[in-house]
C-alpha cells in the first residue's frame, strides 16, 4: 500500500483498539458487580473448577485419620416373635424347633392420627357465683389444631426451610390431615405470637454477651429492597428486619450500655456505634484476605509478597489469642502493631495497593482487638454462618409480604437457630412451649 492508504488502515487500527478497550473496561465493571471480593464461593460461576474441566472435591470416603462413629442401639419397646409351620423352600410341614434365634432389631415408626373431643364442663363458682369452663392443657388457645401439628409445621417451615405447599402435601398425604398453605401461614403466625416472651428474651440476653458478631444482608418485603440484621454470640442467635442498613438499628439491638465487644465487617454503622457509645470493635480479617488476594492475585511477584506477608501476620494474631497470660498478649498486640504498621509503609506507594491500605488505616486499632479480647473472634464468620438460613429460605421463597411475615420470620428463626447453638433439640423445645 502507498503512504496514503497505511496511515488510513493504522487510523482505523488505532479506532478499533481504543473502542476494544472501552468495551472491555465496561465489561470488567460489569463483572465486578458478580465477581469480587465480597461474593461468596457458591457465586463464583465461572470460577468454579469444574467449568475449567477439572476434578471436583476430594476423594471419596473418610478422611485419613477419622475414628468413625458408631451409631448408638436404641432402645427395643416391643418384642415380636416370628416362627414358621412349615419350610418356606419345599412347603414340607414336617418340621421342629431347634433353639437357635436369630435376632433382628428393626428401627421404624408409626404415623397414627389423632382426633381428641374434649368434652368441657361448665362449673359454678359458690364463692362468686360466676360459672366457667374447665378447660384442658392439649387444648389451644387457638384454632383447632394441637401441639404437634403447631410444632411440627414450624419445624419444617424455618429449621427444614419447606415451602408451605409442599407442607401442605405431607399433612395431606402422610398424615391424611388436609391442610392448605394459607392454614399453615396462619399456624406459623399463631405460633410466633406464642413464643414472643421468649424472642424478647433473646433481645434482653444479647446486650449482656461478652462478645457479640453481627452482620446484615438483603431482605427485600414484596418487592421493596430492605434489610435482616443478624446478631451472635456463643449461645444466642438475633435476626431483626429493618427497612434501611444504617441508622440506630444497632444501638436498638445492644442498647447504650452494651459493654462487649462487637465483631463485624467494615460497614460504618458499626463504627458510628461505637464512637458514640465508647464499644470495641474487632475488623474481619476473612474479608481483608479475600479483598487483597483479589488484588494480588494473578498480578505482580511484588503483590504476591504482599499477600503472603498479610497472611502471615494474621497467622501471628490466631496464635497470639492462644497464649493466656494477659500480660503477654499485650507484648504481642505492641510487636503485631508494629507489625503491621511497617507493611502499610511498605506498600502505602503502591498505586494498586492504596485503597487497600487506606481501609486497613481507617480501622484503626480494630484490626487486633482480638488479641486483648481473646473472647471474639479475629473473622466475622460466626455472623456469616448465623446468616445463612435466611439466604436459603429467601431464595426458596423469593421474599417475604408483610410485616407479620417478617415478625414471625424474625422470631422463628431466632429460636431455632438459638436452640441449635445451645444443642437442644429444636422440635421438642418447640412443643414444650406450646
Amino acid at each position: 500500500m502507498d503512504r496514503e492508504n497505511l496511515i488510513k488502515e493504522a487510523i482505523r487500527k488505532d479506532r478499533i483498539i481504543e473502542r476494544l478497550k472501552k468495551e472491555n473496561e465496561r465489561l470488567e465493571k460489569e463483572l465486578k458487580k458478580y465477581e469480587n471480593a465480597h461474593t461468596p464461593s457458591s457465586q463464583k460461576r465461572f470460577c468454579k473448577v469444574e467449568v475449567r474441566g477439572l476434578k471436583v472435591g476430594r476423594k471419596k470416603g473418610n478422611k485419613t485419620g477419622h475414628k468413625g462413629r458408631t451409631r448408638a442401639e436404641e432402645e427395643i419397646t416391643r418384642i415380636v416373635e416370628v416362627t414358621a409351620d412349615e419350610n418356606p423352600v419345599t412347603g414340607g410341614k414336617n418340621i421342629e424347633w431347634t433353639g437357635y434365634v436369630e435376632e433382628v432389631t428393626i428401627t421404624d415408626f408409626r404415623i397414627i392420627k389423632d382426633v381428641t373431643r374434649y368434652d368441657c364442663y361448665e362449673y359454678l363458682d359458690l364463692d362468686t357465683g360466676k360459672t366457667f369452663i374447665a378447660r384442658h392443657p392439649d387444648i389451644p388457645e387457638k384454632g383447632i389444631f394441637g401441639k404437634n401439628v403447631l410444632a411440627f409445621t414450624n419445624f419444617l417451615r424455618f429449621k427444614c426451610r419447606v415451602p408451605f405447599d409442599k407442607i401442605s402435601n405431607v399433612f395431606t398425604t402422610v398424615f391424611n390431615i388436609p391442610m392448605t398453605a394459607p392454614t399453615l401461614w396462619n399456624i406459623c403466625n399463631r405460633v410466633a405470637d406464642k413464643v414472643l416472651p421468649h424472642y424478647d428474651q433473646l433481645k434482653a440476653e444479647i446486650r449482656e454477651e461478652e462478645a457479640v458478631n453481627s452482620d446484615e444482608t438483603g431482605a427485600k418485603k414484596n418487592g421493596i429492597p430492605g434489610w435482616l440484621w443478624g446478631f451472635y454470640s456463643l449461645t444466642i442467635a438475633l435476626f431483626v428486619f429493618n427497612q434501611k442498613r444504617g441508622g440506630d438499628i444497632v444501638e436498638r439491638v445492644l442498647g447504650k450500655n452494651f459493654k462487649g465487644v462487637l465483631g463485624c465487617d467494615g460497614w460504618s454503622t458499626y463504627y458510628v456505634f461505637s464512637q458514640k457509645n465508647g464499644i470495641l470493635l474487632q475488623r474481619c480479617w476473612a474479608h481483608a484476605i479475600r479483598e487483597l488476594k483479589n488484588i494480588c492475585d494473578g498480578k505482580d511477584e511484588s503483590l504476591e509478597k504482599a499477600y503472603e506477608w498479610f497472611c502471615d501476620i494474621f497467622e501471628q494474631v490466631k496464635q497470639a489469642r492462644n497464649v493466656k497470660d494477659p500480660y503477654m498478649r499485650e507484648q504481642l498486640y505492641a510487636e503485631l502493631t508494629g507489625e503491621l504498621n511497617r507493611w502499610l509503609q511498605v506498600y502505602q506507594s503502591y498505586r494498586r495497593l492504596r485503597p487497600f491500605v487506606n481501609k486497613i488505616e481507617n480501622g484503626e486499632n480494630y484490626w487486633l482487638t482480638c488479641v486483648l479480647h481473646p473472647e471474639i473472634e479475629p473473622t466475622n464468620n460466626r455472623a456469616e454462618r448465623g446468616i445463612r438460613p435466611w439466604r436459603i429460605l429467601e431464595k426458596i421463597i423469593g421474599c417475604l409480604r408483610t410485616d407479620q411475615g417478617q415478625r414471625t420470620t424474625e422470631t422463628m428463626l431466632s429460636l431455632f437457630s438459638t436452640w441449635d447453638l445451645r444443642k437442644i433439640n429444636s422440635y421438642h423445645q418447640l412443643k414444650a412451649i406450646l
